[in-house]
Formats: C-alpha cells, structure tokens, sequence
C-alpha cells in the first residue's frame, strides 16, 4: 500500500497538530485573598505551581489577607 501524495491533496504531509480556535479564559482566583492566579507549567523535575499574577509568587500578601472577607468557616 502507498501513501497518498499531500500535494496531490492540498494538505500538509503530517499534521501532528490543527490549530482550533480557544474558547475564553476562565481566570483562576485565589481563595484567600481574591487576587488571579496563573499556572506556571513544571518540568521533568520541577512540579506545575499555582502562582499570583502580580507578585508570580504562590503565597498571599499579608496586607491582601487583612483585607479579604471572612467567609465564616
């Protein structure tokens, strides 16, 4: 059996990848302190962190918790 020619076809040899069409972000909030977060993707020996937009550190500031409402639990 032989494979098909993609230029007979008008399409790309090996397409290991389509690009589609995202749908909106949803923005990950912090439960503490309010504040978006992003993931930060990990490596072979590093773990995926979840980190504060402003600051890239995961941990709140202090000044952020004295502000957040206390949710009674």
């Amino acid at each position: 059996m032989t494979t098909p020619d993609p230029a007979a076809t008008g399409r790309a040899a090996s397409p290991a990848y389509t690009a589609q069409p995202r749908s909106p972000r949803i923005p990950l909030i912090c439960p503490r302190c309010g504040h978006e977060q992003q993931v930060v993707p990990g490596g072979p020996e590093r773990a995926v962190r979840v980190v504060h937009v402003g600051t890239g550190r995961e941990a709140c500031e202090p000044e952020d918790l004295a502000k957040a409402p206390d949710d009674g639990s």
